[in-house]
């Protein structure tokens, strides 16, 4: 499929279409993989721990729960309801009460990155303080063809949060829309795109299921998208699924 085919597509007939496996890397709270809705979908895990040492990636065993808050579970089913062929990648940096280091979150980047996840999902925020080493990474996977997808904070401070700011990236804000399939472009904003976020039902850890709202929540419906396009078309570009994602956005309803 041809970028000028892919601008014809409809995305979620394009669910049933026979599409290649994409590695898709939650940096997150952990995600539960013996959970019903993501057997067989979490094929790596890892975390990242802290120490007097520095921060240090940690194997863990699949399929386990390794969702230490609920946050990361609750990402990954949102990503793998919209796109069958995508493949999880957990990467843990927060804790149990879902927070983390600057310096845990770059690493937990930093692995998603080397470890070759072609979209790696960032449903959290660092502070500008740490806005120089991530656009680093983010320039890394740029040229690498990894398409990074990040939240917009919830609570915006001086900043909207990174690395959802920097160019390279594709940040997301919070919609409510009837469907995971519609967006915005927020043309003339640092935050792009406004993904649907708002009464989000969503796997928990442990089994079952949760409704969630937020900018973390918009994010993976975003990265969704990215997958099931890359699935299609496995040399589309970051600056191209940016043009998809708009083409697409212009004919949404507006929130």
């Amino acid at each position: 499929m041809s970028l000028r085919a892919a601008l014809k597509v409809n995305l979620q007939k394009l669910r049933s279409k026979k599409l290649r496996p994409v590695t898709v890397a939650v940096v997150d709270s952990g995600v539960d993989a013996k959970h019903r809705e993501l057997a067989g979908r979490v094929v790596r895990a890892v975390r990242v721990e802290s120490s007097a040492k520095g921060d240090r990636i940690f194997r863990s065993a699949v399929p386990r729960n390794a969702d230490v808050y609920g946050h990361g579970t609750a990402v990954a089913s949102i990503i793998t309801q919209i796109a069958p062929n995508a493949r999880i990648m957990d990467v843990r940096v927060l804790d149990a009460n879902n927070v983390c280091t600057g310096e845990t979150l770059i690493a937990g980047f930093r692995h998603a990155i080397e470890s070759g996840a072609r979209i790696i999902n960032m449903s959290l925020a660092a502070s500008a303080k740490f806005a120089e080493p991530l656009h680093e990474l983010c320039q890394t996977a740029y040229r690498q063809n990894q398409i990074v997808v990040a939240s917009r904070r919830n609570v915006p401070l001086t900043d909207d949060g990174f690395p959802a700011e920097i160019a390279t990236c594709i940040g997301v804000d919070i919609g409510k829309f009837p469907s995971p399939f519609q967006l915005l472009f927020a043309e003339d904003h640092v935050i792009e795109f406004v993904a649907h976020g708002d009464q989000v039902v969503v796997a928990a850890p442990g089994g079952g299921r949760t409704t969630v709202t937020g900018t973390s929540f918009a994010t993976p419906a975003v990265a969704g998208l990215c997958a099931l396009l890359v699935g299609a078309n496995p040399d589309l570009r970051p600056f191209d699924l940016k043009s998809l994602l708009r083409a697409f956005s212009t004919n949404c309803a507006a929130r």
